[in-house]
Order: structure tokens, then sequence, then C-alpha cells
């Protein structure tokens, strides 16, 4: 498992032992005034290497990068080759008032496809505070980057009112993708002064830059739009927290995937009274309009009104805020969902959902649950605004068809961390143990039943017909408070929304009696 975070990658094993971690400023040789941030990854299952995106920046050289790497071989731990694709500068041909520079990119995001790899840059205009410019677009050939040499790159703006495009990243494993690589964002329409988006924009594009990198706009890379209604989100939402709020990512967009011929998108959004996490899917992207070309930039040509999604659905938890989705679909097309939870009265938490395949209206909604709590001594920016996750990326199990890996937030100790989330579905409840396996007939016996594939929140426990109340759970232990009953054995059985698994045995006993002892095996016993 390879995990980014921040200016941080990391390797683990399986069992989530950690084998190597690195700072990707010192991976990258940065000179000492940069800093490193915005990170995104994608492993290729065409070329074997690995894809590494990222941002640097320096407030006193007054420069800003968008840098790409490729791993050499299949190993993370390897040697890699390094490049910038985009820059902002403090030359005075480049700045966009007289010097210094005051353009930084702020966000980016990969998606590495059969022939190219496309690159989304958000970059901000920072002169004391800072605000959004638009979106650059950067379409690099892939076959240079495998090579290890500068790769030529054509960039596109598509207007000074559209932001924050995010890449749509291909998931499947084995074999290779296809040459078009996918975009989305939340798209203002209409007028050219519109600055408040009012529709789904997708973007396709074809070709390749021309292989002489001083003449790439000579090539054949072509952008095709295509835009779809949803409801808009909104475009920030600042989650309680105990004792104080939370800024979910500054992006509504968290998440974006391509598999089988569909777009599954996740985002941030105000369902009521608290966060949710919304879950847009698109499948049809035939008849698109094309926007830009190599030939012509952008192109003047009217996108026609926007179409429905496939599907667009809400995903929350009772009583509490969900924020800051990843997504991942597994080989089956059961979609999976992770996030961070919070509330007034809770510090964040980590939370799993998911949506059965074929991921439409009626499909079966696995039911959001805890898996991660949030930890009572969480003091590392508590009370304040601070800022969580932006991008969210995860990925199928190479080696377990029904398994997938998600990144996920969560105050699971004194501070936040980003955690590495397994998940299956359609695997029942599997259970090892069981204990205490007796208790009083008035109930209140407090059980501990140890297992795996368990669903927090949708876990019921049975003692015969009678529900146990539980008193603390996770992926793999629940504790419950056995209900009353009457004198002799009944079946504890666990059930959860993938099936039911018997725990065992548990003998009601009536006070001042006492239980049937073991059989005797022989031997000495000594007299009480």
């Amino acid at each position: 498992l390879v995990e980014i975070a921040g200016n941080a990658m990391a390797v683990y094993g399986f069992n989530g032992s950690l084998q190597w971690t690195v700072d990707l400023g010192q991976l990258f040789q940065l000179p000492t005034s940069y800093n490193f941030y915005a990170p995104s990854l994608q492993y290729d299952w065409g070329s074997g290497r690995w894809f590494l995106g990222g941002i640097a920046s320096s407030k006193t050289a007054y420069d800003s990068w968008v840098l790409l790497a490729v791993s050499q071989s299949g190993n993370p731990v390897g040697t890699w080759s390094f490049f910038i694709t985009d820059a902002t500068v403090n030359n005075p041909s480049q700045c966009q008032t007289p010097c210094p520079n005051t353009i930084y990119f702020m966000r980016e995001s990969i998606a590495v496809v059969g022939d190219k790899v496309v690159q989304a840059a958000q970059p901000q205009n920072c002169p004391s505070a800072c605000s959004n410019i638009a979106g650059r677009i950067l379409v690099v050939r892939k076959d240079q980057l495998l090579a290890g040499v500068q790769p030529a790159v054509d960039r596109f703006t598509l207007g000074m009112n559209q932001l924050d495009f995010l890449a749509v990243q291909p998931q499947s494993v084995g074999g290779t993708y296809g040459n078009i690589a996918f975009l989305v964002w939340l798209k203002p329409g209409g007028s050219v002064t519109n600055l408040t988006p009012d529709r789904l924009g997708l973007l396709q594009i074809t070709g390749l830059p021309y292989p002489d990198r001083t003449y790439s706009y000579q090539g054949t890379t072509t952008v095709w739009e295509k835009d779809f209604s949803a409801s808009m989100p909104a475009l920030s939402v600042s989650p309680a927290q105990q004792g104080g709020t939370l800024s979910a990512s500054p992006t509504p967009i968290t998440s974006a995937i391509l598999r089988d011929s569909q777009v599954v998108l996740a985002m941030n959004d105000n369902c009521g009274a608290v966060t949710c996490v919304r879950i847009i899917k698109m499948t049809n992207f035939g008849n698109a309009t094309v926007v830009a070309n190599d030939s012509n930039g952008q192109l003047p040509n009217t996108v026609p009104p926007p179409i429905a999604t496939d599907l667009d659905r809400p995903l929350g938890l009772s009583g509490a805020n969900l924020f800051d989705g990843s997504l991942a679909i597994d080989a089956n097309g059961n979609l999976f969902v992770a996030a961070a939870y919070s509330s007034s009265s809770q510090n964040p938490g980590t939370a799993v959902a998911g949506i059965g395949a074929p991921i439409n209206s009626t499909s079966t909604v696995m039911p959001t649950s805890r898996i991660a709590g949030s930890n009572s001594t969480y003091s590392c920016f508590s009370g304040g605004g601070n800022r969580w996750g932006a991008y969210m990326r995860a990925a199928p199990d190479a080696n377990n068809a029904s398994r997938v890996w998600l990144p996920a937030e969560g105050a699971v100790a004194s501070c936040w961390v980003t955690g590495i989330v397994s998940a299956t579905m359609g695997v029942g409840p599997q259970v090892t143990g069981m204990n205490p396996t007796a208790g009083s007939i008035k109930g209140g016996q407090s059980v501990e039943i140890d297992g795996s594939f368990f669903v927090p929140d949708a876990d019921q426990v049975l003692f015969g017909t009678a529900h146990g109340a539980i008193l603390a759970e996770s992926s793999n232990v629940i504790y419950v408070s056995a209900p009353p009953g009457v004198a002799g054995p009944v079946t504890v059985s666990v059930q959860t929304p993938d099936g039911t698994a018997n725990a065992g045995t548990f003998t009601y006993i009536t006070p001042g009696q006492r239980g049937t002892p073991p059989p005797s095996s022989g031997g000495f016993h000594p007299r009480h």
C-alpha cells in the first residue's frame, strides 16, 4: 500500500506495518525555501509505473511549480524521474502585475490513461488575501514521461470563471486504460460574468501534444465538453465538531473515478442541518462539443443545455456531519465511500458507506458505519476552523477482487490523522469467539464478541430472538449487553446487512444457582 498525505509518502504492508517513508520535498530535491503540497498519486497498470503529482512554492523566491514524477519501475521505493509541467515565476515577462509574482498554485490532480497524463491545477492570486483565478488543464505525453525526457505539454484555460477542474482517475486492476481522459468541475453557465455554478461540467480529452515540446500546440489534443444538471452544493461547508467547527475541503467535489464506462463523483453538501456526501454518476458521454484544441486554443462553440445525471443521491450519518468522501469501485461494480464525520458533541472520526452494483437509484445502500471513533482527547486544532482534506483518492485491491482501500481522516489520536480503510462488500460477519458465555436471567451481562466483517451502526446481536443492546463496536469486536431471558441456553447470532453468523451459546442462570460444571476429564481435583 502506498499512501501520500501532505508532503509525505509512505509504503505499508497489508497488515498496516510501515515499511518506508519519505519527505516529498526531499524526493523532488526542492530548494530549501520551497514547500511541497497538494499531492496526487496513481499506479498505471499499462506501464507498471507510479505517477506522482504535486505543487512546490516559495514565498521568498515568489515561484510556484506544478510537478510530476514517474517511478522508473513498479517499486515506489526505487528511482524516480522528475518534471516541472507548469510554473508561475518571479519573471517580469510572466508576472501578472509588476513583480514580485503573486500567482501560486493551490490544488492539483492527475489522471493517467493509455497515452497521456492529464493534470488539473488551480492557481490563486495572492497579493495579500488569495482568490481563485482560471483553472489550468495540462495534457502531457506519457511516452516521453516513461522515457525520462522533458515531455511536451499542452496548456488550456477554459474561461476566467471556470475553476477547480478535478482529473478523474481510472480504476481497474490489470490491463490498460483507454486513451480518453476525463475531468469534472462545477460550472458557472450562461454569462461570462456569472461566478455561481449552476451545472456539472464533464470534459473528455483526446489526442496528444506534438512530440517536439517547442511546438506542442501543433498536435492533435482536443477538449470535448458535455454538461449535466445537478443540484448545486454549498460551495463551502463548516461541519461542527466538539467545541467548534471544521473547514471541510475548499472544493465541493472531493473524489471522482472512472470504471466500467461510468464516472462517479463525491461532493460535500449541506443536507438540512448537517453536512452530507452526495454521490453523482454519469454514463452518457456521447455527442460532446469541442471547446478547445491544439489548432485554435479555446473555441467559441456553444455547449448544449445540461442533461440529467444517472444518479444523484445523498449519503449521511444520523446525528452527525459526513464530509470529504473518497470513492472506490470493486471488480463486482460495488461503490465504496470513506469519509470523515463529526458533530457538536463529537470530534472527527472515520466512517464508511456503500452502494451495491449497479450503482443506481434502486441499488442497495449499505448503512453509513462509524469505524474509527472520535478521540475525546483530540486537542490539535480543536475549536478552530482548521482546514481538512481536499482531494481524496482510493484504489481497488490487486489481490482481492472484493476489497478496496480508501483514505479517510479522523481524530483517532491527540491530533488528526489520515487513515487507510480496507473495505469489503457482500461478505457476512465472521465470529471467532464470545466471552463470557453465561449470565443472569435478569440481563445486563456485558458480552464481548470477536471476529471480522462487522458493520458498526448496522450490527444486531440476538440472544435467541431477543435483541441485545450494543455498548460499543468496531469492524472486529462488539460489546453487547445481554437482554433478560429464561433459564437455559440460547443461540447468539450477529446480523449485518451482509449476512448472519452464529456466535455460540449463551446460558441464562437463575441468580443463586450455580452453573453446570464442565465434564470431568479424570485426574486429581482438589476439594474446596
